[in-house]
């Protein structure tokens, strides 16, 4: 079994969301949580299209610049954090943090840096 890339596991311990204080909810508002489980059936249907030399990626444009990076794990901090995890074509690790009210983002089709190796299936963190 193949162990988790080292973002995933930080993703795992929750650590952001633990030092956050959870507010009270009301029914019927916008959760991340709802939004996270339609990120994650879209990115999965996505996923399913690639051919094998392929991977999910993302671009967002969170305060005017633009950050490319292939998907590792997607996560969420009730009641409006969504967490996006991944490495840039430069190899270096990201987590991006975005309030729901400020997401946009292009799913795409990027090479994989290891066509060779199996693929990743994407991680989602709940």
């Amino acid at each position: 079994m193949e162990s988790k890339p080292d973002l995933l596991k930080s993703m795992d311990d929750n650590e952001i969301c633990n030092e956050l204080p959870i507010p009270t909810n009301t029914p019927g508002q916008n959760l991340a949580s709802e939004l996270y489980k339609h990120l994650k059936k879209r990115a999965e249907d996505f996923d399913n299209k690639l051919d094998g030399s392929q991977g999910v990626g993302v671009k967002l444009i969170p305060s005017g610049q633009s950050v490319t990076f292939q998907v590792t794990a997607l996560g969420y901090c009730d009641p409006s954090l969504i967490i996006f995890a991944g490495v840039t074509d430069s190899g270096l690790e990201v987590q991006l943090i975005q309030h729901v009210s400020q997401l946009n983002f292009l799913l795409m089709a990027m090479p994989r840096p290891n066509p060779k190796e199996p693929k990743i299936p994407l991680g989602f963190i709940q």
